[in-house]
């Protein structure tokens, strides 16, 4: 029997949302943003660079989990392995620069560690998860306590700085690019407006790029799809499922080696106990934003792109609101609204569960 009309117009619809949902997310809170805003700083190119650059370094391990994500797993030692990475990598420059070596071979034997170390670490959990067949969240939930506390043993609890000038021009990179317009009106003269590309910004939309035609173009996209989808099915199909997963969780490392690289030269430093703190969270949360499915097989790099950029715009108007006048404004004075940003996001990722539960219900 057909369906009916309604039904499939109903159907037609949840999977338009399903689509566009997070897209229409972001732009009715750019909308309330505005609203709230009181001295129109906030649709301003420069602040909207700001939320880019300054997302970049989490949307970057949001796309490795993503990829893990819709193979079925997770990763909660993301944020562990930042900080593990990034001092690691920092002490083999500091090393390589005291025993003589030039400035740019030394940053690139740093770079180098941080990437080969990202990778391994990465491929670690995905052999346990693989061979030991533990749980992700068990076995990344111990991956997470081992590379923090050999992160707090390198630095006695302490900081790992960065003594080779010029480290910190790599995360701080950035290009300007003078764009002119004329306002309205007849004799108003032609204005200038510098649009800014930082390089984890650009770093970030580049392997948003890349990895969507991997995920969506490639023969390991499929099957990590496949995986995420029906695990048995797949393993039927002839997939190598331990192959995969490791291969999957080393590309996890990797992309949180490019941002630790980005996180430890922008600050010059990397905080043994602090950086990369809450990383996990707000990863899985971009994800789940943007539309993938914690069941697994569904979820797409520029979906993460957009999930980054709600959770951007969300600190941003937090922020924003946090004055005394817009407080004031609110009936709120007193309260410091930035502190709820954990709040926030951990209903938005509840939510949005919620949605996807109701959607396949």
């Amino acid at each position: 029997m057909p369906p009916t009309p309604t039904r499939s117009h109903a159907a037609t619809i949840f999977s338009l949302l399903g689509r566009l949902g997070p897209l229409l997310a972001l732009i009715l809170l750019i909308a309330l943003a505005t609203a709230l805003d009181q001295n129109g700083s906030f649709l301003s190119v420069q602040n909207f660079t700001n939320i880019l650059r300054q997302n970049s370094f989490v949307g970057i391990i949001a796309l490795g989990m993503t990829a893990i994500i819709v193979l079925g797993g997770i990763d909660l030692s993301v944020g562990s392995m930042v900080a593990l990475v990034g001092g690691v990598g920092i002490i083999a420059m500091n090393r390589a620069g005291a025993a003589g070596w030039p400035t740019a071979a030394s940053i690139g034997v740093g770079a180098a560690t941080m990437l080969l170390l990202g990778t391994a670490l990465g491929a670690f959990n995905g052999f346990v998860v693989a061979a030991g067949r533990i749980p992700p969240f068990i076995a990344t939930l111990g991956g997470m306590a081992i590379f923090r506390s050999l992160s707090l043993l390198f630095a006695n609890g302490g900081e790992y700085r960065a003594s080779v000038p010029g480290f910190e021009k790599i995360g701080g990179a950035s290009w300007t690019l003078p764009i002119s317009y004329t306002p309205a009106g007849a004799d108003a003269a032609v204005q200038f407006v510098n649009l800014r590309f930082d390089l984890p910004t650009c770093v970030f939309l580049g392997l948003a790029a890349v990895l969507s035609i991997i995920m969506s173009r490639t023969t390991y996209g499929r099957h990590v799809h496949a995986i995420g989808d029906n695990e048995h099915a797949a393993h039927y199909a002839g997939i190598h499922l331990g192959r995969m997963r490791v291969a999957t969780y080393a590309l996890m490392g990797l992309l949180c080696a490019v941002a630790a690289l980005l996180v430890s030269s922008r600050m010059n430093s990397v905080s043994s106990a602090q950086t990369g703190s809450m990383y996990e969270l707000d990863a899985i949360a971009a994800v789940v934003v943007g539309g993938a499915s914690m069941r697994g097989g569904r979820g797409g790099m520029w979906g993460t792109v957009v999930g980054v950029l709600i959770l951007g715009v969300i600190n941003n108007m937090l922020n924003m609101i946090s004055s005394t006048e817009t407080l004031k404004r609110l009936g709120m004075e007193g309260i410091n609204i930035a502190h709820l940003q954990g709040l926030v996001k951990g209903l938005i990722v509840i939510a949005a569960v919620l949605v996807q539960r109701g959607r396949t219900a």
